[in-house]
C-alpha cells in the first residue's frame, strides 16, 4: 500500500514538474516570437521608408508606425534588451523621424514637379503668342517688299511692322520676369531626386525653356541684320532694355536652366545661347550708336563720333563744354539756335528714354543729370545779348540831336526878330 502511493506521489510531481517546464518553454518561446516579430516588421518599415515615391503614402507610413508602437509599447522592457545598446524608443522614434523626412522631401518634390508642368504650360504659351508675332512680322515684311502702293500706304505698314516687334519685346519682358520667378524657387536637388522617379520632370519638349531662350535670342539677331531701314532709335532704345534684361537673366540662371531642362545636348544648347547672346548685344550696340549718330548729325549738331556708351558720353560731355565756352565769349545767333536744337534732343531724351538709359547701361543717372546741367548752363550763355537797348540809344541821340537843331534853329530865328526890331 505504502509502495502504491510513492508511485502515485511520484507521477504527480512528475506530471507537476513537467507542467511547468513546459509553460517556461512556451512564456520564452513568445518573448522571442514577439523580438522576431518586431524586428521583421521594424526592416520592413525601413524599406517602405526608403522606396516610398508618393508623399501621401508616406503619411499613411507614418501612421502605421504610430499603431506599430502602440501594438509593442507594452513588451518594451523585453525588447529593450534585444535591441541594447538602443532602446526601443529610440528606435520607434528614428523611424518616425525617417518617415516624416520622407513626406516632407516627397512633398517637395511633388510641389516641383507641380511647377514643372505650370513652368511647361507656360513656356508653350510664350511659345506659341512669339511664334504668332512673329509671322505676323514675317508677314508684314513680306508686303513691304512686295508692296507697289502709295508712299502713304507704305508708311502705314511700317508702323504696322514697328508695333509688332513691340508687342513681341513686351512678351519677351513677360517671359523673363516668369522665368526669374519659377526658377529662383526651384531646388534643383529635389528635382534631380524626381528626375530618378518620374521621367517627365526632365521637358524634352517644343516647350523647352533652354531651346526657347536659345530661339529668342537668334530671332532678335535676324530681326536687326533684316530691317535696319525700319527700325528707329526709340525701337533700338526699347531694344536695349530687353536685351539687357534677358542677358542678366541668362547669366543669373543660365546653369539652372541648364540642368533642369537639358538633354545629352544642353551643354551645346547653353554655349549657343551664350554665342547668340554675345552676338545680339554687340549687333544692337552697333545698330543704336550708329542711329544717334546719325539723328545728331541729321539734326546739325557737330557732336564728335561714338561706337560705344563710353565714347558717346564723352563726346556729349565734350560737345557741350566747348559749346558753353563759345557762348560765354561770343552769343551768337546760330549757336543759340544749336542750343535749341541740342535742347529739344536731350528733352526728348529726359521724358522717353532715360529709362532706356539706365537699364541698358548707356548712362548712369548721374550722368543723365550731368549732362541736363550742362545744358542748363549752356541756356545761361546761348541766347545773343538783345539789341534794343542799342537801338534806344541811337534813338535818344537822334532825337537829342534833332531837339538841339530846333533849339538852335528857334534861337537864331528869335535873335534876328530882335535885330529887326531894334533896326
Amino acid at each position: 500500500m505504502k509502495k502504491l502511493s510513492f508511485v502515485l506521489l511520484s507521477i504527480f510531481l512528475l506530471l507537476g514538474t513537467t507542467r511547468v517546464w513546459a509553460q517556461q518553454q512556451q512564456e520564452e518561446l513568445s518573448d522571442f516570437e514577439i523580438q522576431k516579430n518586431f524586428k521583421a516588421q521594424y526592416q520592413e518599415f525601413k524599406n517602405k521608408v526608403d522606396t516610398v515615391a508618393v508623399a501621401d503614402s508616406a503619411q499613411a507610413i507614418l501612421e502605421d508606425v504610430a499603431s506599430f508602437d502602440q501594438e509593442y509599447q507594452s513588451h518594451k522592457e523585453l525588447l529593450n534588451k534585444a535591441l541594447y545598446p538602443d532602446t526601443y524608443s529610440q528606435v520607434i522614434e528614428e523611424l518616425n523621424q525617417a518617415a516624416t523626412l520622407a513626406a516632407n522631401r516627397l512633398q517637395k518634390m511633388e510641389q516641383q514637379d507641380d511647377q514643372l508642368t505650370t513652368l511647361q504650360l507656360r513656356l508653350l504659351a510664350y511659345q506659341e503668342h512669339v511664334f504668332q508675332l512673329t509671322q505676323e512680322a514675317d508677314s508684314l515684311k513680306q508686303a513691304m517688299q512686295e508692296s507697289i502702293e502709295s508712299e502713304k500706304q507704305l508708311s502705314g505698314m511700317v508702323r504696322n511692322y514697328r508695333r509688332n516687334l513691340e508687342q513681341r519685346d513686351e512678351l519677351v519682358l513677360a517671359f523673363i520676369d516668369s522665368t526669374v520667378v519659377a526658377y529662383q524657387q526651384m531646388d534643383l536637388q529635389a528635382i534631380r531626386e524626381l528626375e530618378k522617379m518620374n521621367a517627365k520632370a526632365r521637358i524634352d519638349s517644343d516647350g523647352d525653356a533652354l531651346k526657347m531662350i536659345r530661339d529668342i535670342a537668334a530671332e532678335n539677331v535676324t530681326i536687326l541684320e533684316e530691317n535696319s531701314s525700319k527700325l528707329r532709335l526709340e525701337d533700338y532704345m526699347r531694344m536695349q532694355t530687353v536685351q539687357q534684361r534677358f542677358e542678366e537673366m541668362w547669366n543669373r540662371l543660365g546653369n539652372k536652366i541648364a540642368e533642369v531642362y537639358g538633354g545629352s545636348d544642353s551643354e551645346e544648347i547653353a554655349s549657343e545661347v551664350d554665342s547668340r547672346i554675345s552676338e545680339w548685344d554687340q549687333m544692337l550696340q552697333e545698330k543704336t550708336f550708329a542711329t544717334l549718330n546719325d539723328s545728331l548729325s541729321e539734326q546739325g549738331l557737330a557732336v564728335g563720333s561714338f561706337k560705344n556708351a563710353e565714347e558717346f558720353k564723352n563726346s556729349l560731355n565734350s560737345y557741350l563744354d566747348s559749346a558753353i565756352k563759345e557762348s560765354k565769349s561770343d552769343a551768337s545767333q546760330e549757336n543759340y539756335e544749336h542750343y535749341q536744337t541740342f535742347q529739344d534732343f536731350w528733352n526728348r531724351v529726359e521724358r522717353q528714354w532715360s529709362s532706356h538709359f539706365t537699364n541698358a547701361e548707356l548712362m548712369t543717372s548721374a550722368e543723365l543729370a550731368t549732362i541736363s546741367e550742362k545744358t542748363d548752363q549752356w541756356a545761361q550763355y546761348a541766347e545773343p545779348e538783345s539789341n534794343t537797348m542799342t537801338y534806344l540809344l541811337i534813338l535818344a541821340v537822334f532825337v537829342v540831336l534833332v531837339l538841339g537843331g530846333l533849339l538852335v534853329r528857334e534861337k537864331t530865328k528869335s535873335n534876328k526878330d530882335r535885330e529887326n526890331e531894334a533896326s
